[in-house]
């Protein structure tokens, strides 16, 4: 069921950006984000893409320090010039493999949108993003969950995470959940990966309709946890 309020206030707020709303994905991210950000002084997007994430909430949040970790050279370009294109000042990007010699640390935010499936060890990357977090900083992981075919995609290492499974990983590995729900709606289900078939009005219409539906079924995980 579609919260009539809850999609005006998003289409409102999304209803400008048809581009970023092409990906239902960095809607649920910003939403979940949002809170958190106006107390966070340095936050890290970890697998940041080109950029449509990261340099949008930079734009909302000019306070804060952003820092974006993208090892694909390409697209790292894409985030420079995107980033250049707006006039960031808070926001760095490190154009290579979030890793050990990743040297920055003590951020209050941590964030990786459909991330973690790519990676061989899970247990050593979030051993590695709890070092980089100070104690109380919060991280926000969004995954798919196995055996749904709109999420299948080569690169995946792994066909996904149930939410058992992510609680327990994220708990011994030092984290404490503060929030773990599944992140679309029927809609957005349907919809994913749709965007040869509908023009990118139409797709942002939908995304926000299921951004607004208080019924979500299974499909990906949104997980907020915090560092121990």
């Amino acid at each position: 069921m579609t919260d009539p309020l809850r999609f005006l206030r998003l289409l409102a707020r999304y209803g400008r950006h048809p581009k970023f709303c092409e990906r239902l994905r960095r809607i649920v991210a910003v939403e979940w984000l949002r809170p958190h950000l106006s107390a966070a002084a340095s936050v890290l997007e970890i697998g940041a893409g080109d950029g449509q994430t990261v340099c949008f909430l930079a734009k909302q949040f000019p306070d804060t320090t952003f820092v974006a970790c993208e090892p694909d050279r390409t697209q790292a370009a894409r985030l420079e010039a995107r980033a250049a294109t707006m006039r960031l000042t808070n926001l760095t990007v490190h154009a290579a493999a979030f890793d050990a010699s990743f040297e920055a640390t003590g951020f209050d935010l941590i964030y990786a949108v459909d991330v973690l499936e790519h990676i061989a060890d899970d247990r050593a990357f979030l051993a590695n993003v709890r070092a980089h977090l100070q104690t109380g900083g919060k991280l926000f992981l969004h995954v798919p969950v196995p055996g749904i075919s709109q999420f299948e995609d080569p690169g995946h290492l792994r066909a996904g995470y149930e939410m058992d499974g992510l609680r327990d990983l994220l708990v011994q590995e030092g984290f404490t959940i503060a929030r773990m729900e599944y992140t679309f709606g029927r809609r957005g289900l349907k919809y994913h990966h749709s965007r040869r078939n509908l023009s990118r009005w139409r797709r942002m219409l939908i995304h926000l309709l299921d951004a607004a539906d208080t019924c979500k079924v299974r499909s990906e995980i949104g997980v907020a946890a915090i560092r121990r």
